[in-house]
């Protein structure tokens, strides 16, 4: 037995297999309760930040930019409450003055210090949308770089990076290390227990393709369980003797959530 979770954001499914909690894995003994060490649990709460992270990248932002925000030299914040403290103003009158035209802000943001130079800057994932763009510029100036958010790898890379700690002044209090605006779409979840034991080999449902090294597997000693993690997506597939416009023979649709669960439930696994 084993418990199926489904984390999903829009065309992207992170896909979790694990065994219950303390039960152990076939082959070993339950594993004894225990205080963790404070650096070990960090790195999990870490690692659980960014794969949040990176589904609210997915859900929110399918055309996106990363914005790096610097300095002027002579007016560079020293410290870092001060550099939190210009960015968040900063936010708030570009989501205020878009509030004006009818638009929301959505955004996440982090604060960091250069390892060459120790300065301090930002970097912001925003809409691939001109008149944020605009906005964004009117408000911080010339000192921005932009490149185009691409989807290899399902940014996790990129995800992994905003939620990393460089040093012990990032470590404030409080939980989270990024910022986020509150309209962002949340992934939803979905939780089924399935008979049987976990096997090896992976599940990917008909329709679906593996996301590149996003496959992981192991016996998690701090949460004391056997698990299988990794992320599948819809396949780029177009039938050339089918158009859009033909709706003939249409069987009633069923929810999203159903017609996975089902393929994850009935289907065959690949060898």
């Amino acid at each position: 037995m084993y418990i199926n979770k489904l984390l999903i954001a829009g065309e992207y499914v992170l896909v979790k297999n694990y065994t219950p909690r303390f039960f152990g894995a076939p082959g070993r003994k339950r594993r004894e309760k225990r205080m963790e060490t404070p650096k070990a649990m960090a790195k999990y709460n870490n690692q659980k930040r960014a794969e949040k992270l990176q589904l609210l990248m997915l859900l929110n932002f399918e055309k996106g930019y990363h914005v790096t925000l610097d300095y002027p030299k002579e007016s560079r914040p020293q410290t870092y409450k001060e550099a939190e403290e210009n960015l968040m103003k900063s936010l708030f009158k570009i989501s205020r003055r878009l509030r004006k035209k009818g638009k929301k802000f959505k955004y996440i943001a982090i604060t960091e210090r250069g390892r060459r130079r120790e300065a301090l800057h930002h970097h912001l994932i925003i809409e691939s949308d001109p008149i944020v763009l605009q906005e964004l510029s009117d408000i911080w100036g010339n000192h921005l770089k932009l490149s185009q958010m691409y989807k290899e790898g399902a940014y996790k890379d990129l995800a992994e990076y905003f939620c990393k700690i460089e040093t012990k002044e990032e470590q404030t209090k409080g939980k989270r290390k990024y910022h986020r605006s509150r309209n962002l779409k949340e992934p939803q979840a979905k939780s089924q227990i399935i008979a049987g034991p976990l096997k090896d080999e992976l599940y990917i449902p008909k329709g679906y393709e593996l996301v590149p090294e996003s496959a992981s597997s192991g016996f998690n000693d701090f949460a004391g369980i056997r698990y299988q993690k990794y992320m599948i997506k819809k396949a780029a597939v177009f039938d050339s003797e089918k158009t859009l416009n033909k709706r003939e023979d249409i069987p009633k649709k069923r929810s999203f959530w159903e017609k996975l669960k089902n393929k994850f439930r009935k289907g065959k696994r690949h060898e």
